[in-house]
């Protein structure tokens, strides 16, 4: 594709020049009209392209090639993406503003008891959902109003946030308590916001959601990890994340 895509310009730059070139010096309006619009085009292709790709990449919940790149910056990366990254050494000790945090708690309760938010999940025939949040996340808030929000007042699912920069105390599947910032690590996440989808022992049935992707499609996705957590549940298994 990057070679069809690289010669393409060449190519059609060519093309347009000899014609230029070829042709008298009088034009017509249609004549520049009829140059001008393959140029775009392919102007259009060249400037689009990178950042489609990273897009569609972060909507089916895979990272592109260039994650690994050092050569990348991460600032670029994430907002292609859709996902912040947490600040190394930052701990969200002191509380929000109140009618934020009341809007948050309306939207998506906050984690206390991930044993109890199993089984009340496991009791709706569904995995538990959790949106792992970061407090300056500027994807979070849609996804926690927009996709995740409307479950909740169904009451035919068990949603619940945890953020990964919380210190926090909350009781973990086994009973143990923990913090936001050691469940997030427990649980392989990285970047804001994940959700996950998880059985009543905190075993993923479904791949996680990673970043804000795009918002036309991130409602399918969300339908589809429900669903396939809810039949991997009834299988008695779990998977292997990505």
């Amino acid at each position: 594709m990057k070679r069809v895509i690289a010669h393409l310009p060449r190519e059609l730059f060519t093309g347009i020049f000899e014609s230029w070139c070829k042709r008298p010096s009088v034009r017509r309006p249609a004549e520049l009209l009829r140059i001008a619009i393959p140029l775009a085009a392919s102007l259009a292709v060249l400037t689009a392209g990178p950042a489609i790709g990273a897009a569609a990449a972060a909507s089916a919940n895979l990272a592109p090639a260039s994650v690994t790149d050092p050569a990348v910056p991460k600032r670029e990366l994430a907002q292609a993406t859709g996902v912040t990254y947490p600040h190394e050494g930052a701990l969200a000790t002191a509380p929000i503003d109140g009618k934020m945090a009341a809007k948050q708690q309306t939207a998506v309760p906050v984690a206390t008891d991930f044993s109890t938010h199993g089984r009340r999940a496991a009791s709706l025939d569904v995995p538990l959902i959790v949106l792992v949040s970061l407090r300056d996340c500027v994807y979070c808030g849609p996804i926690r109003q927009r996709e995740l929000a409307p479950l909740v007042r169904s009451g035919k699912y068990e949603v619940r946030e945890i953020g990964m920069d919380s210190s926090a105390t909350v009781r973990d599947f086994d009973g143990s308590t923990t913090t936001g910032v050691a469940w997030a690590r427990a649980h392989g996440v990285k970047v804001s916001p994940t959700v996950l989808f998880l059985d009543t022992r905190g075993r993923p049935v479904a791949d996680p959601l990673i970043g804000a992707g795009l918002p036309d499609f991130y409602g399918a996705y969300l339908d589809d990890a429900i669903a396939r957590g809810r039949a991997r549940m009834h299988t008695g298994g779990d998977i292997t994340t990505r």
